[in-house]
C-alpha cells in the first residue's frame, strides 16, 4: 500500500517522481534519474560515493568524477528536497533516500505490480556509463527472473517468511552476506560493503544462478544469525560470508560457502590484499571468486542430480546430470550428457539454459571427432538461438567464439568471445578460447596474457587441462620449449587422453635436442591413442598453414 503524504518514485516504465502533495518533480538529468534508481533499489537506501561514483562517472579521472558526483547531488538535493521534506541526503561518505517517506514501484512485493507497468527506466541510456549500464541491465534480469520463477499472489501472501522461498522453487539461490569489517578500522567499512555488493552483481552475470538482491541479502542481517540461518530465512540454499581482516601488515579477504541444507562449508578461501583500497585487485579477485563460487554449487548440484531418480527428474536435474556426465570425459558419458541435454530441451524448448548445453554438447563431440566446416556452422546455428533465447547470457556468444575459431574467422571469434567476457568477465573458459584465437592467427605473446588470466582467475578450473594445453601451444610458437613443456606436462596430468599435450611436448623435446625422450612421448601417444596420425595436426585451425607443418615437422624429428 502506498502511504498517504509519501513520495511516489515509478521506476517500472518511464523514470517518474511526484511530490506527496501529487505534483510531477521535473528530474532532467539522466543521471539524477539513474542515481535517484539505484538508491532506492539498494539495502536501505543508500550507497557508499565511491559506489555511486565508478558507475555513473567511472570512464573519467576520480576527481573529475568526484566533482561531477557532487554537483549532481547539489542540483538534486535543490530538486527533490521541497516542503521541509528531505527526501535526499548525503555525508562525506554515504548518499541515501530516506525510503520511509517514499512509495517505490519497482520494490513492491507483488509480482503482478513488478510486471504492470512496463521494464525498469524504460529508455533510458547514458553514454560512457558502463557500471550503470551493467547495473541496469542485472536488475532488469533479476526482476525478469522474479516474475518468471514467481506466480502473481496477494499482498498477504507475499509478506509471509514463505514467499522468499517460493520465489526460487525451481533453482538453488544464493545469498551474499554482507562482509564483515574486522580491521579495527571504522573507515573501512564501506570498503567490506562495497566488497560484497560487487561480488553479488558479478554473481548475477552467471546466469543459471538466482542470487538473493542485495537489498535483501545486505540489509537483513539479524545479530548473532548463522549463515545458515540467514540462507533459510531468506530463501537461499546457498550463503557465502566474508570477514575482512588484518594479518600483520596485510588486508586478508576470508570468504566461506555454506549449504543451508544441513549447515555443510562447501568451500572457503583466504585472500591476500596489499590495501584494502587496491581497486584493480580487488576486481580481478572479485572475478574470480565469482568463477570458482560458481563453480562449487555446480559441482554440488550436479552430485545431487545424479543421486535422483530417472523418475523424479526435472528439466534442471536433467541440466545439472548431463553437466556431470561431460565431465567425466569419456565417449559413455557424453552420450549420457547428449541424452540428459535432449530430454531438457524437449521439456523446455526456448529457454536458454537447454539450449546452451544442447549447443555446448553438440561442440564438444565436433572437438574430440575433429570436426568438418559443415559441422560447425550447423553447430553455430544452436549457439546463435542460444543468443536469441536470452542476449544477456554470456555462454552463447562464447560458443559462437569458438565456432568461428574453429572457422578460421579469428577476428570474428574475437568479437563474440570479446562480448562474452564483457557480460561474464568470470567466464574462464572465453578467456582461454580469446587467447586461442590469437596464437591461431599467429600472436602467441598476447595469447599468453590472457590465457594466464584464466588460469591466475580459476586455478583449479575443471578444463584445467585444456589451458595448460593451449599455454603450451602458444609458448613452443614464441620458441620458449622449456616453458611449453612444462605446461605440456601439466595438461597431461590433468588428463592422460588429451592428445595435442603429447604433441607439443614431442615438438618441444625435438627442438631441445632431447631425442629420446621426444621418441618415448611418441610411443606413449600412440599406445593411448592407436588411431594418431600425422593428419591429427592438421585439424588445428591456424589461419597460416605453417604452424600445422611446423607441428609435424616436430614429430617427424621424433620417427613419427
Amino acid at each position: 500500500m502506498e502511504e498517504t503524504g509519501s513520495y511516489r518514485l515509478n521506476l517500472l516504465g518511464p523514470f517518474r517522481l511526484s511530490s506527496p502533495d501529487g505534483t510531477r518533480i521535473p528530474v532532467v538529468s539522466k543521471r539524477g534519474q539513474a542515481m535517484l534508481c539505484m538508491l532506492a533499489l539498494s539495502g536501505g537506501g543508500e550507497r557508499t560515493r565511491s559506489w555511486l561514483q565508478d558507475r555513473l562517472w567511472g570512464a573519467r579521472s576520480p576527481e573529475q568524477g568526484m566533482a561531477s558526483l557532487r554537483r549532481e547531488l547539489s542540483n538534486l538535493r535543490s530538486i527533490v528536497n521541497i516542503d521541509g521534506h528531505s527526501l535526499l541526503g548525503s555525508d562525506h561518505q554515504r548518499v541515501w533516500i530516506d525510503l520511509g517517506i517514499a512509495s517505490v514501484d519497482a520494490r513492491a512485493l507483488d509480482s503482478t505490480a513488478l510486471g504492470a507497468s512496463g521494464e525498469l527506466l524504460e529508455g533510458l541510456d547514458i553514454a560512457g556509463a558502463e557500471g550503470f549500464e551493467e547495473w541496469l541491465r542485472d536488475e532488469r534480469a533479476r526482476i525478469a527472473l522474479r516474475m518468471a520463477a514467481n506466480p502473481p499472489v496477494s499482498a498477504t501472501e507475499a509478506a509471509s517468511p514463505a514467499a522468499a522461498t517460493r520465489d526460487f522453487a525451481r533453482l538453488p539461490a544464493l545469498a551474499v552476506l554482507a562482509f564483515a569489517n574486522q580491521t579495527g578500522d571504522a573507515a573501512l567499512d564501506h570498503v567490506a560493503e562495497g566488497m560484497s555488493e560487487d561480488l553479488i552483481d558479478r554473481l548475477a552475470n552467471l546466469r543459471w544462478l538466482p542470487v538473493i538482491a542485495r537489498g535483501s541479502s545486505l540489509a537483513r542481517t539479524v545479530e548473532g544469525e548463522t549463515a545458515r540461518a540467514a540462507a533459510l530465512r531468506l530463501g537461499a540454499r546457498y550463503a557465502v560470508e566474508g570477514r575482512l581482516r588484518m594479518v600483520g601488515d596485510q588486508y586478508v579477504l576470508a570468504l566461506a560457502l555454506i549449504d543451508a541444507d544441513d549447515g555443510t562449508q562447501l568451500w572457503s578461501n583466504r585472500s591476500a590484499l596489499p590495501a584494502a583500497s587496491a581497486h584493480d585487485l580487488i576486481e580481478e579477485l572479485l572475478v574470480g571468486l565469482t568463477a570458482v563460487l560458481g563453480d562449487r554449487i555446480e559441482q554440488q548440484q550436479q552430485a545431487i542430480a545424479v543421486k535422483k531418480r530417472d523418475g523424479d527428474a526435472g528439466f534442471h536435474d536433467l541440466i545439472w546430470r548431463g553437466k556431470w556426465h561431460l565431465n567425466r570425459l569419456t565417449k559413455a558419458d557424453s552420450a549420457a550428457a547428449r541424452d540428459c541435454f535432449a530430454k531438457a530441451l524437449a521439456l523446455e524448448p526456448n529457454l536458454a539454459e537447454a539450449i546452451v548445453q544442447v549447443a555446448w554438447v553438440r561442440l564438444w563431440d565436433l572437438w574430440v571427432a575433429r570436426a568438418d566446416d559443415v559441422q560447425t556452422r550447423e553447430a553455430r546455428k544452436l549457439a546463435q538461438q542460444a543468443v536469441v533465447a536470452d542476449c544477456d547470457d554470456a555462454r552463447g556468444y562464447m560458443l559462437i567464439g569458438i565456432a568461428e575459431s574453429w572457422l578460421r574467422q579469428p577476428l570474428r571469434a574475437e568479437a563474440m568471445l570479446t562480448r562474452a567476457i564483457a557480460l561474464n568477465p568470470s567466464l574462464v573458459m572465453a578467456r582461454v578460447q580469446l587467447g586461442a584465437t590469437h596464437y591461431l592467427r599467429g600472436n602467441p605473446g598476447e595469447a599468453i596474457k590472457h590465457l594466464a588470466l584464466a588460469l591466475r582467475l580459476s586455478p583449479n578450473d575443471q578444463n584445467l587441462f585444456f589451458t595448460h594445453g593451449e599455454i603450451a601451444q602458444a609458448y613452443l610458437m614464441l620458441g620458449d620449449y622449456e616453458a611449453a613443456l612444462q605446461h605440456a606436462e601439466h595438461s597431461q596430468l590433468q588428463r592422460a587422453g588429451y592428445w595435442m599435450p603429447y604433441v607439443i611436448k614431442i615438438n618441444a623435446l625435438a627442438h631441445l635436442g632431447r631425442i629420446t625422450a621426444a621418441q618415448a612421448t611418441l610411443a606413449e601417444l600412440r599406445q593411448m591413442r592407436p588411431d594418431f596420425t600425422l593428419e591429427f595436426c592438421d585439424w588445428t585451425p591456424f589461419v597460416d598453414s605453417m604452424w600445422n607443418e611446423a607441428l609435424r615437422r616436430g614429430l617427424n624429428l621424433a620417427g613419427a
